[in-house]
């Protein structure tokens, strides 16, 4: 009488738990570089959206200053003026306080990081003498207490905005609400 092994056929406990390991191990640097790279591009967009203000002024004060009307009306030669207070010119009512309301060139901005704020929550003037540090360490609240991660930020300071500064608020290392310069500073808008 012979005996025979039976052939087994199929895969053992330890190596099915290899490969379960190994698929978990790829996983979790999958999703790690995948966050990596959605925060790198909430950030983008929020440079993008900062850019976008930023040009949009320049390109306003050279209208202005060819006497052409401006949209929206808030930002004509007649109605900013060197006696407007940056206070004036940030309010609902001003040139700037009024770019994301509805009708107005940035109404339809989205905040990178929270899409449910949109226009005027996205983009916000404030009338400020705080100085920023360009070095990206100033809190986004010592400038407003509503800014949150993803907002982009006018600066205005000086009658008639004497100067005007552009900011986006965004994650900085592993510091939330940072407040980064966009370019120069632009005067005598």
């Amino acid at each position: 009488m012979s005996i025979r092994a039976k052939s087994e056929k199929g895969f053992s406990l330890i190596e099915l738990l290899v490969v379960v390991a190994i698929i978990g191990v790829l996983a979790a640097v999958g999703v790690v570089g995948y966050q990596g790279y959605i925060d790198s591009t909430k950030k983008s967009v929020t440079d993008a959206n900062a850019k976008a203000v930023h040009q949009w002024l320049i390109n306003t004060k050279t209208v202005r200053a060819a006497g052409i009307d401006t949209d929206p009306d808030e930002c004509d030669a007649t109605t900013l003026v060197p006696s407007t207070t940056a206070a004036e010119a940030v309010s609902a009512s001003g040139c700037f306080g009024a770019l994301a309301l509805p009708g107005n060139p940035f109404e339809s901005f989205k905040n990178a990081y929270q899409t449910s704020r949109t226009g005027a929550d996205a983009i916000r003037a404030v009338a400020t003498e705080t100085v920023v540090a360009d070095d990206s360490t100033t809190d986004c609240s010592d400038v407003d207490s509503n800014l949150v991660n993803g907002d982009v930020v006018i600066a205005v300071s000086g009658p008639g905005a004497k100067q005007l500064d552009v900011y986006f608020c965004s994650k900085v290392g592993d510091d939330d609400e940072k407040l980064t310069r966009r370019d120069s500073t632009i005067t005598n808008f």
